[in-house]
């Protein structure tokens, strides 16, 4: 999906008690939630409607506890959409037609707003329409809207339009409107639409002249909850407006830096009004980037006061939400920083100037900015937005190409490198002993939610590390330390089942071990384990296979009176997933030399008995079997092919199955997981994650080194990572944005780029960078300096960092520019 989002909006689309965000991404709709324990902002759901969506409103029917989303798109139509939890998918509920496709000025959906109470939304047009849909519940509790009432007016030019809280009274719209024709003279006013309820009809009940610069309204609680009314936002001032006002303004400038060049000023771009017990507040946003807290004073229905007072300094954004549990979301504008999640450390209300109305300014109020006080950035999505040049090379000599894009406005411009695959934090990196063959991670108990040892096996020794705030060596974990591990995992009643080439060894929770040995002169070639059962297959045996159950009194394992036999050497082995309600797994995936994977049963009624075969285009190096949505086999073939295939949870057929080519290695699997759902780390001649997204599986790479074992990890540091072994050192990883596709690095710029060229010989770019109406650091200084409102010795502190407050802005006419020569 693209990374810009146009507009976001906050509510309960689930039903549940936590607020989610549904965000518009062009054409595609996407929930959001943000994650209050662990401060992370989760995909769960991204939808491509297949039109350009325009604008976005929450609604909640009067008694219910879900919220619907009113949709304006390109399609010339209402969309009335829920989110169907069972389904994981946006629903229309209803779905009404009233013009023809396309961004069309006087075709409605460029607008939509919702009243507050649920009972009617409106849906606008840039030109002359206005639609009003009444909204209700039928006999059967769904969701249904009554036919359009039109309030259209001709000659006239919509600018914003919102839902007026009334309480219960006849549902009221504001917006804000031009009106001219034949010749007159246009002027903004902001206009009230009433819808009445008994008469069914939309009346044009009020409107005022207003500003010509106004553009934005904020619409403020009533009944209870507030005074009622909107904030109409112009430039360079805000001011309170309602219909039972009468000619009583109040009006509160917005204040800008100190030190400003530029005398135009500060329009507002974005706000939140967030509702607390008997009081509520605005953040609202200017260009520039600034956060305002605007405090609204009020007794009975009559705003006596307004003050705004400077809280933050953000990236300009086009939508805010703040969360009751204490976070701001806020999607940027502009990539050199993403859509970002804050935590609110405070509400501003310490420190700092508080400029209201009944203060007089013979001048525009100034205030210093700061580095964030109120807020701490918690998580950020990254954007890419806007992209102005991009080009396709691989000056990194990769398997596959990059992409080099400009992105981005101003001084949080940058020059960003696209990669194609999953981003990966490395958290740790140890040398080891000698070089390793594979690891494993295993808990003192399989309720706990931490690991206990890292296990490395080596060529003719294993390595027993404890898991804490510091890994150490461990000499009496009671694993056999002088032979490598071939598979090891915790069984039912705290012991520990070790499998070696010349044993399978049961260390049980009081320190007695229980030993198997194969016959004289036989190894064990490969093994699979799990709490309750074990498979071991012997080499050179032709496809001979012992089977072990744990016996429920004794507490030890028991080898079964059947053994398995393929025709064919094992090559690997893997256990099912334990489905709820069973005590073992169902089946035992076989991979075997004759290039086939087999499925054979072990549950009582029909133990070791063969139920299909999938013929593969090599001997498969390892298998592995997860419950991704249905029962998943993986097979990691020699030639470096991935097959993965279906398997029927009742017959154990193999269906669907579908191949991919890894890399020119023997792709080795690990079972993993990820957001809490089974995984699994195909490790070729690069690592990819093979995961489920939003119900489907996805095939991803990593980007990042190749990797030669790995498996899951969890500790207090790391909820959900991987342990792997790379040649000799031992690492351990984390993956934080598993729904993405691309990864991307930035090398900053300074002013918006507009193009640039790539020299093949040196493999350069140069870059040319241009600003309108703008200064660089050094031009705004020497220029503070020319007017005597600063001295030289103070020019190299009084600029702030363009990069987080953006560049100073100057009038109309000139011009920054440089041109700049990167090695990407």
């Amino acid at each position: 999906a693209p990374t810009a989002v146009s507009t976001a909006i906050l509510g309960h689309f689930s039903g549940g008690k936590h607020q989610e965000v549904v965000v518009a991404r062009q054409q595609f709709l996407e929930l959001w939630r943000p994650d209050t324990a662990t401060g992370k902002l989760v995909v769960e759901h991204s939808e491509n409607l297949f039109c350009r969506v325009r604008s976005l409103a929450a609604f909640r029917l009067t008694g219910g506890s879900k919220d619907y989303i009113v949709l304006g798109s390109d399609a010339g139509a209402l969309s009335l959409l829920e989110f169907d939890t069972r389904g994981k998918r946006f629903v229309a509920v209803q779905y009404h037609e009233f013009g023809r496709t396309g961004l069309r000025r006087q075709i409605p959906g460029q607008y939509v707003a919702a009243d507050p109470r649920g009972r009617a939304v409106m849906v606008a047009g840039v030109e002359r329409t206005k639609i009003v849909y009444v909204v209700t519940r039928d006999a059967a509790a769904n969701v249904m809207i009554q036919s359009p009432l039109e309030a259209n007016k001709a000659h006239s030019v919509c600018f914003d339009v919102v839902g007026v809280d009334v309480g219960y009274e006849n549902p009221v719209f504001a917006a804000i409107e031009t009106v001219g024709g034949d010749g007159a003279q246009t002027t903004k006013q902001l206009v009230y639409y009433e819808l009445d309820l008994g008469l069914n009809h939309v009346v044009r009940k009020w409107s005022v002249g207003i500003s010509d610069t106004a553009n934005k309204l904020i619409a403020l609680p009533g009944s209870s909850d507030g005074p009622s009314g909107v904030l109409v936002c112009s430039e360079g001032f805000i001011e309170y407006r309602h219909s039972t006002g009468g000619a009583n303004v109040h009006r509160v400038p917005v204040p800008r830096r100190t030190g400003q060049i530029d005398t135009r000023g500060l329009m507002i771009v974005a706000s939140a009004v967030h509702r607390m017990k008997n009081a509520f507040f605005i953040l609202a946003q200017a260009e520039t980037g600034d956060l305002y807290k605007i405090a609204v004073q009020y007794t009975a229905d009559e705003v006596t006061r307004i003050g705004i007072k400077y809280f933050d300094t953000i990236a300009p954004t086009s939508s805010l939400c703040i969360l009751r549990a204490g976070f701001l979301f806020a999607t940027t504008m502009e990539s050199g920083s993403g859509h970002q999640l804050f935590q609110f450390e405070n509400l501003g209300d310490e420190g700092g100037e508080c400029f209201s109305t009944d203060t007089e300014h013979d001048s525009v109020p100034e205030f210093s900015a700061h580095e964030l006080s109120s807020l701490a950035l918690v998580d950020e999505i990254e954007s890419l937005s806007p992209v102005i040049r991009s080009q396709v090379h691989n000056l990194a000599d990769e398997e596959a190409p990059q992409i080099y894009a400009l992105c981005g406005r101003g001084a949080r411009s940058a020059l960003r490198i696209v990669r194609h695959g999953l981003e990966v934090s490395e958290m740790a990196v140890s040398e080891l002993p000698g070089t390793p063959r594979a690891v494993w991670t295993v808990r003192r108990r399989e309720s706990d939610s931490c690991d206990e040892y890292i296990v490395v096996s080596f060529v003719d020794a294993t390595l027993v590390l404890s898991v804490g705030e510091e890994v150490e060596e461990v000499k009496d974990s009671g694993l056999l330390a002088t032979a490598p591990t071939l598979a090891l995992h915790r069984v039912d009643g705290g012991g520990l089942v070790q499998v070696t080439p010349r044993a399978v060894r049961h260390v049980m929770a009081d320190g007695r071990v229980s030993e198997w040995q194969p016959p004289q002169g036989r190894e064990i070639a490969c093994a699979a384990v799990n709490a309750r059962q074990a498979v071991v297959a012997l080499a050179r045996s032709g496809g001979h296979a012992i089977y072990f159950e744990l016996h429920d009194q004794l507490g030890v394992l028991r080898e079964h009176e059947q053994a398995l036999h393929v025709g064919s050497d094992i090559t690997s082995l893997a256990l099912a997933p334990v489905d709820a309600g069973r005590v073992g797994a169902a089946f035992v995936a076989v991979g075997c030399e004759d290039q086939t994977v087999r499925v054979f049963a072990l549950d009582a009624a029909r133990c070791l008995e063969p139920l299909s075969v999938q013929a593969v285009a090599d001997s498969p190096h390892s298998v592995a079997m997860v419950q991704q949505g249905v029962l998943t086999l993986y097979a990691g073939l020699r030639n470096g092919l991935l097959v993965r295939a279906n398997v029927d949870a009742v017959s154990g057929e193999l269906s669907a199955p579908r191949t991919r080519f890894l890399g020119a290695r023997p792709v080795q699997l690990c079972v993993a997981t990820v957001r809490g759902t089974p995984a699994v780390v195909a490790l070729a001649t690069a690592p990819w994650l093979c995961h489920v997204v939003q119900g489907r599986v996805r095939v991803t790479p990593l980007s990042y080194d190749a990797l030669d074992y790995a498996a899951g990890f969890a500790s207090d540091q790391c909820a959900e990572g991987l342990v792997c072994i790379a040649s000799n050192t031992l690492r351990i990883l984390s993956i934080d944005r598993p729904d993405a596709i691309f990864n991307h690095a930035a090398i900053p710029l300074s002013l918006t780029p507009r193009d640039f060229v790539l020299n093949a010989t040196s493999r350069h770019f140069a870059v040319i960078e241009t600003e309108h109406a703008h200064l660089t650091s050094a031009q705004a200084a020497r220029e503070l300096v020319a007017r005597g409102d600063i001295n030289e010795s103070e020019a190299e502190t009084a600029i702030l960092p363009p990069e987080q407050f953006g560049l100073v802005r100057s009038e109309r006419g000139r011009w920054a520019s440089l041109i700049r020569v990167l090695d990407p």
